[in-house]
């Protein structure tokens, strides 16, 4: 009887062992200690300690997941959404749901994950990475079809404004996607360019100013932008924008006159200046440049 008794002990040691190597191991070294000792004084309360912190990780990883959850639509019309925290899911090393969040993506609007789409592609999980591939390339040729309607529509002097708008807009999206390469990028950046300047020149908005002013900024090609900034001033007076591009561009040209000139004249001007603007000038005046 004491030989059993020796026996089924020398078993549950090792139960014991096992529980708090392979059950517990995310677990800190010193609650796995004090958890295998007392399964080695107490034998049924260390088991169920391990089995009470093993539930209470479940249920605090299930009220994180609410707390902080993104919604995935449903795979099929019979399943249930699911509730996935998007900064974890592509984080976590769990193919099923990574791969979820992904073919999602393809079928809904893959533009709206692009940032997850983009950690997913860097992860290196091979599965994962080739969803991550098929998301990227069904937004490039979305976004190239939708270009590619919209030019033949202009082409065809179809210029109204909710068009143009329009095509502006899928222009954008296209450039800030940043998925293409430097000569599809350069093509959409003439396109776009091409279509503010029809704007311009035909239906002049402080809005198609402001985006051509912005796309000779990003060139750093100053002395094109301060001439639209120039344009956009006189049409448009009372826009504050058109202030701070002029300002912005004559600084980057480093030219001190003509700050000089422009800000001494901003009294005569019809504008009332906002906190937008006024650091500009604030810091001109600091170190000297302007008085």
């Amino acid at each position: 009887m004491y030989t059993v008794f020796i026996f089924a002990y020398l078993v549950y040691l090792v139960a014991s062992v096992c529980v708090y190597m392979f059950v517990l191991r995310v677990k800190c070294t010193e609650i796995a200690f004090f958890g295998l000792l007392a399964s080695m004084l107490i034998p049924p309360f260390g088991l169920l300690f391990a089995f009470t912190l093993r539930c209470s990780e479940k249920q605090a990883v299930h009220e994180s997941d609410t707390r902080d959850a993104f919604t995935i639509s449903p795979l099929t019309s019979d399943v249930e959404k699911l509730r996935v925290p998007m900064g974890e899911a592509l984080v976590l090393n769990d193919r099923t749901v990574c791969c979820a969040l992904l073919m999602d993506a393809l079928k809904n609007d893959p533009l709206k994950y692009l940032a997850g789409i983009r950690e997913a592609l860097a992860k290196g999980d091979p599965e994962t990475a080739h969803y991550a591939a098929a998301a990227v390339m069904d937004i490039q040729k979305n976004l190239l079809n939708q270009v590619r309607l919209m030019s033949a529509d202009y082409q065809k002097q179809k210029h109204g404004e909710n068009m143009m708008n329009e095509y502006v807009d899928i222009l954008k999206k296209s450039l800030e996607s940043r998925l293409f390469d430097s000569y599809n990028e350069s093509r959409l950046q003439a396109s776009l360019e091409e279509v503010l300047d029809f704007m311009i020149a035909n239906n002049p908005t402080p809005e198609a100013f402001s985006e051509r002013t912005e796309l000779a900024i990003k060139k750093r090609d100053y002395r094109e932008a301060l001439k639209y900034a120039g344009e956009y001033l006189s049409q448009f007076p009372e826009e504050e924008n058109a202030y701070l591009y002029c300002i912005q561009c004559l600084t980057s040209l480093r030219d001190a006159p003509g700050l000089r000139d422009f800000i001494g004249n901003l009294n005569r001007r019809p504008v009332r200046l906002t906190a937008k603007t006024l650091p500009y000038i604030r810091y001109l005046r600091d170190t000297g440049i302007v008085v």
